[in-house]
């Protein structure tokens, strides 16, 4: 079901889901005031913590702004693991720490996909993330990355990024659920240490600067934007480089949250829009009798190129053939202010304390 779909669902019975709204947001204040106040116990992991959240369901860039976070992490010379639920594995123990050969329905998509790009770090899956985060603890860990961390305040961060769409500063602002797509009610801003607002495929991202200024500054934390972006194609399976889809007949294949946001980037950085677009639910466990199914289609259409998202490259790879290419995504940031996203974090990071390395033939209970 699309996002205009939903939204227009929750208008036709606002009368009845917005008392179950208010109530929601009642006990989600009130669940994240007996955190913050310790009279539920959370866990302080041993080094510095980052947690990347948004307020919403759905996808607002979560992941691509992990990754962002474990190259600075690499560059700076910080040993990162990533803690995460791992929507869509099924891990046969937990926690789980994810190989670069892990199979995708044991790690999930994102895990595995967060590793085969950055094999320097640790990523563990499991929906219990202090238990996760307390044996990575006894390793060398100079930063936990708190993925999807924003409502999970059983685990203390040092730093609380805050992502937000154009979607949640327009129409789904305070929309909470079940009413609208937000899991808590704008109280729960106070929390960020900064805003992270998408500015995906919009055309006028003066706007979304404007209204993210006029709805968030008054918080009084800093505001920066980010955009993933593609910068050509490759084959999953060979790994040949294009620089363009211009001219190119292909099928889009997308098992995520915003698949629209994939065909516009096609459109727009690739400089083609797809024959046929096929939408899987998110996280979606594709089969081999998937991959004949979107190669029918592609037949069909007289398409040469099945395009996919790198997450879901994972998943058709194994038994994909030379027609699955990929976009090669980055991240890009900009600010509100006169500090960049980067300098802030390496001021911020530089003063969080750091656990000290443990020789390594010592062993911790």
């Amino acid at each position: 079901m699309t996002p205009d779909r939903i939204l227009g669902l929750q208008e036709k019975f606002a009368h009845i889901l917005g008392p179950l709204s208010k109530a929601y947001a009642r006990l989600m204040r009130l669940r994240a005031q007996f955190y913050l106040s310790g009279k539920w116990a959370s866990w302080r992991p041993p080094a510095a913590c980052i947690s990347v959240g948004n307020i919403s369901w759905g996808g607002t860039g979560k992941t691509p702004v992990v990754s962002w976070l474990l190259d600075w992490a690499r560059g700076e010379g910080i040993d990162a693991t990533v803690l995460t639920r791992g929507y869509g594995g099924r891990p046969p123990h937990l926690p789980y720490e994810v190989q670069l050969l892990s199979p995708p329905r044991e790690a999930g998509d994102e895990p595995l996909l967060l590793k085969r790009t950055h094999p320097q770090a640790r990523i563990l899956v499991d929906p219990k993330r202090v238990r996760a985060g307390k044996t990575a603890g006894r390793n060398r860990t100079d930063l936990f990355i708190l993925d999807d961390g924003y409502q999970h305040l059983r685990i203390q961060r040092d730093l609380n990024l805050c992502l937000l769409s154009p979607r949640d500063l327009d129409e789904e602002w305070n929309r909470v659920i079940p009413a609208g797509s937000w899991r808590e009610d704008v109280s729960a801003l106070k929390r960020a240490d900064a805003f992270l607002v998408n500015t995906m495929f919009d055309s006028d991202d003066g706007c979304i600067e404007t209204v993210a200024r006029i709805k968030l500054t008054h918080l009084g934390k800093p505001i920066f934007f980010f955009r993933v972006t593609a910068r050509g194609v490759a084959n999953a399976l060979t790994g040949e480089a294009m620089d363009t889809l211009d001219g190119t007949r292909f099928v889009l294949v997308t098992a995520i949250a915003n698949p629209d946001k994939v065909c516009q980037t096609c459109k727009g950085d690739l400089g083609e829009k797809p024959v046929r677009h096929l939408v899987y639910p998110d996280h979606h466990p594709f089969s081999v009798s998937d991959w004949q199914a979107i190669v029918a289609s592609a037949e069909r259409n007289a398409c040469t190129h099945i395009v996919c998202t790198p997450k879901d490259a994972v998943k058709l790879a194994p038994f994909a053939d030379e027609r699955l290419w990929t976009p090669q995504l980055t991240t890009t940031f900009s600010a509100a202010g006169s500090q960049s996203f980067r300098a802030w974090l390496d001021e911020r990071v530089h003063i969080l304390p750091r656990k000290p390395h443990a020789p390594e033939e010592t062993s911790n209970e």
